[in-house]
């Protein structure tokens, strides 16, 4: 394995693995001819393998980067967890030989199958240090598959033990202790698995189980030629969700021409680029999936880089960079914006979730081709499932944002602008819909609560005046957005966040990122969401803060000649509500109690101002965005 290996390191590896297997031949002995001494020689052992774990542990500091954005990390942080699970080993052999001193009938052991068990985590304690050693992914794998075949072993004796005790063919105690063996047994194999799991990721530079590996490997036989194997695939972490999804970036470590082609001319022909007259999404043929965007700091940033990011909710996304990520996606090291290198954005997690992300940018494919970036391969593992999607070339519009100029700022909001008109105008079903923006605040108000308890009312009053409380603001406008329908109904994104969209300087163009959410419904959902994310970005920077939220304001004000255009005349009303359910429930994903406040607050203002306006004269309402948009 090409990695520096921290200093005593690899003399500490060696001599916990044979520290280890000595345990297990002892154990292995004891198993065949069970003696006093035997037992004493395994029980007197225990110190010195936590010590080993500790010393490796010690030469590791980089293991503790809990992003892990380099090899160098995410190698040390690997021969940390073999260590441990090594030692773990160690522990489950004592555990298993006090339960076997325990059994007064030594009949009733059968040596056979148990020195067969430990034959088999002997060998994969061998292959962890050699394969962590040589890098060698056979090794590992052979290795993680003790799991399931210990967990055989296992379930065969604990079905023959039952089935003993319900007979009541030997002592209930005696039986019991054996029980507690099969169990120590399949926790050994648990224990090898994720040894096995540990030196994939080591090797391949990014956390693996077994499954997902499966999966990779299935996908880029796919992607390939057949002359590059997943060894020889580079796999960047881009983000983790909140949902368990996990997004990758596979780059070659091998270049091949063949395999670069495969990814332009694979995928079906509904991800051809959009027609040139479909403005603001003149694609290009390369790149897709999601982008890494910058890191939050509240001042341009040297060169650009990309963000591949996650979320379930469709406002999930405004909190300081470290507080948001560490409970959405975590962000494992900065990326060049363009990485061409990139083959494909490897994508997987949960079978529902996966299938929910293919099926959405598919419809896009139907609907609006060249928008959203193409499905490469799909594979199905057991309850998991993975995506290879097209790799798209460009800058997330939160990474715009903060790090790149006001001019370049407008140019990519016209063509969102553009893109959108041309999306809404060529998708619009002229059929009246309710986007239920009320429903959706009180859904998630739990939510806010658990992280900001403070915004529950607590009696509050005003000048001797009893304030209401956010659930009867919510349930008055409630009442009254059933009557604000928005006239005609469209295709829209569903999670229009900053770090959803991508814009390709080069092209002029506009793609969009994660599509799951998508639906045909009111385009406000869309716009006030959008608006939302302008303001929520936690900035130390007081003139980029304020150029940030002006831009949010000029989208807005863009938005309300669409919708006059358009001839809708309850817009404001319903922008009014979108707006209060996204400052309202973006505040469970911010830390900063000024910011949350402030956000809240607003919340409370855009519903009290709406419930105050004749309902009776629905054009005449007007939502005072440059309020709202300005610190």
């Amino acid at each position: 394995m090409d990695q520096a290996w921290p200093e005593s390191t690899r003399d500490n590896l060696r001599f916990l693995c044979s520290e280890v297997d000595s345990q297990y031949g002892w154990l292995q002995a004891f198993v065949s001819a069970p003696t006093a001494a035997m037992a004493r020689k395994l029980l007197e052992r225990q110190g010195y393998a936590e010590n080993l774990c500790q010393r490796i542990e010690q030469a590791c500091p980089e293991a503790r980067n809990h992003k892990r954005s380099h090899a160098r990390a995410r190698f040390q942080q690997s021969l940390v967890e073999v260590a441990s699970g090594l030692a773990r080993l160690s522990e489950l052999a004592r555990s298993c030989l006090e339960q076997l001193i325990r059994v007064d009938d030594v009949q009733l052991v059968d040596d056979v199958v148990l020195v067969k068990s430990l034959r088999r985590v002997r060998r994969g304690i061998l292959r962890s240090e050699m394969s962590l050693e040589n890098g060698s992914l056979s090794l590992a794998l052979k290795l993680a598959r003790s799991r399931e075949k210990l967990k055989r072993d296992s379930e065969g004796r604990i079905r023959a033990l039952t089935g003993q005790l319900k007979k009541k063919r030997a002592p209930a105690e005696d039986l019991t202790h054996l029980l507690f063996v099969a169990r120590e047994i399949s926790q050994m194999g648990e224990v090898l698995g994720q040894l096995g799991e540990a030196v994939i990721s080591a090797t391949l530079g990014q956390s693996l189980n077994f499954e997902r590996y499966a999966s990779l490997t299935h996908l880029v036989n796919e992607l390939g030629d057949g002359s590059q194997t997943a060894g020889e695939m580079r796999v960047d972490t881009l983000a983790e969700t909140r949902s368990g999804s996990r997004i990758s970036g596979i780059a070659s470590e091998k270049p091949s021409e063949r395999a670069v082609e495969k990814v332009s001319e694979k995928g079906n022909d509904k991800g051809k680029p959009a027609n040139d007259k479909q403005k603001g999404s003149k694609a290009g043929e390369s790149g897709g999936g999601k982008q890494k965007g910058s890191k939050q700091k509240g001042s341009k940033q040297k060169g650009s880089k990309s963000k591949d990011r996650k979320t379930d909710a469709s406002e999930s996304k405004g909190s300081k960079s470290k507080d948001r990520k560490s409970r959405d996606r975590k962000p494992t090291g900065d990326l060049p914006l363009t990485s061409p290198e990139y083959l494909a954005i490897f994508k997987d997690g949960l079978g529902r979730k996966v299938e929910e992300e293919r099926q959405g940018v598919e419809r896009w494919h139907d609907i609006y081709p060249g928008i959203a970036p193409r499905i490469l391969s799909h594979h199905q593992q057991g309850d998991s499932a993975a995506l290879l999607i097209e790799h798209l070339p460009g800058m997330t519009l939160e990474h715009l944002l903060i790090n790149e100029s006001s001019r370049l700022n407008r140019t990519a909001q016209q063509a969102l602008v553009e893109t959108l008109h041309s999306v809404w105008t060529t998708t619009r079903r002229d059929k009246p819909v309710t986007a239920g923006h009320m429903r959706q605040l009180l859904k998630r108000l739990s939510d806010v609560y658990q992280i900001h308890p403070e915004f529950r009312h607590c009696g509050a009053s005003l000048c001797g005046r009893e304030m209401p409380s956010l659930e009867a603001l919510i349930e008055q406008a409630a009442g009254l957005e059933r009557s604000l329908e928005a006239p005609f109904a469209v295709y829209i994104h569903g999670d229009f966040n900053v770090d959803n969209i991508l814009f390709d300087p080069a092209k002029q163009s506009i793609r969009f990122i994660d599509l799951h959410r998508s639906a045909y419904q009111d385009y406000v959902q869309d716009v006030s969401v959008h608006m939302v994310s302008h303001y929520r970005l936690q900035l130390t920077d007081a003139a980029l803060r304020a150029r940030i939220l002006a831009l949010a304001l000029s989208f807005g004000q863009q938005m309300r000649r669409f919708a006059h255009e358009q001839g809708d005349t309850t817009f404001e009303w319903r922008l009014a509500l979108g707006l209060a359910r996204s400052f309202a429930t973006s505040t469970r994903f911010i830390l900063d109690a000024g910011l949350a406040g402030r956000m809240f607050n607003r919340a409370r203002f855009i519903l009290e101002h709406v419930l105050g306006a004749d309902p009776e004269r629905p054009a005449d309402y007007r939502i005072p965005l440059e309020e709202l948009f300005v610190d």
